[in-house]
């Protein structure tokens, strides 16, 4: 029973979020380049990256989106085989205003952090089949400030939390349904520096502080992350991105009061780093996108977690822009076994499709 118990303690998969329990697809446009285009402005949506690039925009924008995802978690235990699909509209908001010709205002309104996770029942282990779902969305505003080809920002960060925790026992066939429901909050920040370092080519760096708050339910403590963004023009009409991303998620996440997390679904054992790529190209009124993310886990049995992306955007008027993108993710197997038996195996799969307009005024 104890080789069982540590073998299952190493297992964790989660729904709908990236690295662990951060979410990169805060909207269409980065969706697509794969949260790589923090050097580059195309939209308010590069406030949810590198704030400071705002200040690259020639006019007040205003950015919305809608991702619909779509994942799926296939649990092998003890020889059991179960299926749980989970689907989740996530709306996402920017708006960026110039103030005068050095100091820039933008507000975001995204979700850094979701989960919506179900747990089977496991013998000893969980005893009551369990979903868990966090959803944090932070309401950012941010100030810029541009000094030549240099900009900096400075981003306060308000988290609102909705959480639920929903148990169900079944004596022979006689089934009890439990549900907990509430919100919480709490307050963290962002720094954020661009520098146009020639007329092709741009960086940028972002850091976001951790932080800690909750209620009797849940405790929430979000990592610190740290992102290094490059833009370069290969041609006037085409640009590749590239970023890396260091987050420190060892012993953090959400933990809730009434529910022990058994298989370590919630809460990092390490620190997590993330690469992504991506080129954005013009053609005529169209914008074509396309890009992958590396994300490394955070549970014990670690693995990287691939994310492809393609993305097309058209500008029917000077002032209005319709993008699309699509997401596939191929998740990391895992996998726990005594000698050559397989104990459990869980396997997570997932789609994303997002609609985005962008209004510049």
């Amino acid at each position: 029973m104890k080789t069982l118990f540590l073998s299952l303690s190493s297992l964790t998969c989660t729904s709908i979020s990236a690295t662990g329990l951060n979410f990169w697809e805060t909207s269409t446009l980065n969706s697509a380049l794969a949260s790589a285009n923090g050097a580059s402005a195309v939209d308010a949506s590069i406030l949810a990256l590198a704030p400071s690039s705002i200040t690259q925009l020639e006019q007040s924008s205003l950015s919305a989106s809608v991702t619909y995802y779509d994942v799926t978690t296939d649990y092998n235990i003890f020889g059991d085989e179960s299926k749980y699909n989970t689907k989740n509209p996530i709306p996402m908001g920017f708006v960026t205003t110039e103030i005068n010709d050095s100091y820039f205002f933008g507000l975001a309104v995204y979700s850094r952090t979701a989960a919506d996770i179900v747990v089977p029942k496991i013998p000893f282990i969980n005893p009551k089949e369990t979903r868990v779902k966090p959803i944090l969305v932070s309401v950012s505003p941010t100030l810029a400030y541009a000094h030549g080809n240099l900009s900096v920002a400075a981003s306060l960060e308000y988290i609102h939390t909705a959480h639920t925790l929903e148990q169900t026992t079944c004596i022979f066939n006689v089934c009890d349904k439990s549900l907990e429901e509430g919100t919480t909050s709490g307050w963290t920040g962002a720094l954020s520096a661009t520098w146009k370092v020639t007329s092709t080519t741009s960086l940028a760096f972002t850091h976001r502080f951790s932080t800690s708050f909750g209620d009797q339910d849940i405790s929430v403590e979000l990592p610190s992350i740290s992102s290094v963004y490059g833009t370069l023009m290969i041609t006037p009409k085409t640009a590749w991105h590239a970023s890396y991303s260091y987050s420190t998620y060892d012993g953090k996440g959400v933990r809730y009061a009434n529910y022990t997390d058994p298989i370590g679904l919630l809460v990092g054992y390490q620190n997590s780093q993330r690469i992504a790529t991506s080129i954005d190209h013009k053609l005529g009124h169209w914008s074509l996108r396309g890009g992958i993310s590396l994300d490394e886990a955070i549970d014990r049995l670690g693995g990287i977690d691939k994310r492809y992306r393609l993305g097309v955007g058209y500008q029917f008027t000077k002032q209005f822009t319709l993008n699309a993108a699509w997401v596939y993710e191929d998740y990391a197997i895992k996998e726990a076994a005594a000698g050559d038996t397989t104990l459990v195996k869980v396997q997570n799969s997932g789609s994303a499709l997002s609609l985005g307009i962008q209004y510049d005024f």
